[in-house]
C-alpha cells in the first residue's frame, strides 16, 4: 500500500516546515508564481491553511483542500473540502489553477492533471510550484541528507515524526518534473528551476 499524506496532526506547523526546507524563500517564490496568474477566477489547489492568501486575496478565489483541520486556518471565504483527483467543479470553471508546494503529495498526479485541465477554461493556466530533488546525482544526495536531518529534527520536536518523514519521502515520489509533467493535454509547458541546486520548480501549463 502506498504511503498517504495525513497532515491533520501537523497542520499548525505545515507552513513552517515549507519555510525551513526552502530556506525562507517560499514567499518570494509564491509571489513569482502568482504573477503568472491570468484572469480573476482562480482555484487554489491544495490551499491548506491559506498560505497564498496574501498573493491571491484580490482575486475571485476558490480554495480546495482535503484536510478539514488545515482549512480551519484558511482565510479565503470560498472554501471547499475535496481532492485534486476529483475536483467538484464543472468544466471550464477557472481562468487559472494555482498550486504551491502540494503536488508531490498527490496519490495520482496523472488524474490530477486531467482534472486540472478539465476545470480550466480554454487558454487558462495551471501554475504549479513545488519542490523536487536536484538533477545532479551528487547534489541530489546532499539534498536528500539535508532534508532528512531537517524533517527528523522537526518531527522529533513536535512528536510527529511519521508526518515529517512523509514530507521528506514525498520529494522522491515522482520523477523529475520535466518527466512526470510531460503530457498530451496541455498546449504549452514551461518549467523553470529555482532555489539552491534547482530543487524548486515553477511550471506553467497552458490549456
Amino acid at each position: 500500500m502506498s504511503e498517504k499524506a495525513n497532515f491533520s496532526n501537523i497542520y499548525k506547523f505545515y507552513d513552517l516546515i515549507n519555510s525551513v526546507i526552502t530556506l525562507g524563500f517560499d514567499k518570494s517564490w509564491r509571489n513569482k508564481a502568482s504573477n503568472q496568474i491570468t484572469g480573476t477566477r482562480v482555484l487554489d489547489l491544495g490551499s491548506g491553511t491559506g498560505a497564498a492568501f496574501q498573493q491571491l486575496q484580490n482575486l475571485e478565489v476558490t480554495a480546495i483542500d482535503p484536510d478539514e483541520k488545515m482549512m480551519q486556518l484558511n482565510q479565503f471565504s470560498n472554501k471547499v473540502i475535496g481532492s485534486a483527483e476529483s475536483l467538484p467543479f464543472p468544466d471550464n470553471s477557472f481562468d487559472s489553477v494555482y498550486c504551491a508546494f502540494v503536488w508531490r503529495n498527490l496519490n495520482d498526479s496523472v488524474k490530477g492533471l486531467e482534472e486540472v485541465y478539465r476545470v480550466l477554461r480554454p487558454g487558462g493556466k495551471f501554475i504549479l510550484l513545488d519542490m523536487t530533488r536536484p538533477k545532479n546525482s551528487f547534489l541530489r544526495l546532499l539534498h536528500k541528507v539535508g532534508t532528512f536531518k531537517i524533517t527528523l529534527l522537526i518531527g522529533l520536536l513536535t512528536f510527529n515524526f511519521k508526518e515529517y518523514k512523509f514530507l521528506h519521502n514525498s520529494l522522491d515520489k515522482y520523477p523529475q518534473p520535466e518527466v512526470h509533467l510531460s503530457n498530451d493535454l496541455f498546449n504549452k509547458i514551461k518549467i523553470t528551476r529555482m532555489g539552491l541546486f534547482g530543487f524548486v520548480y515553477l511550471s506553467i501549463l497552458e490549456k
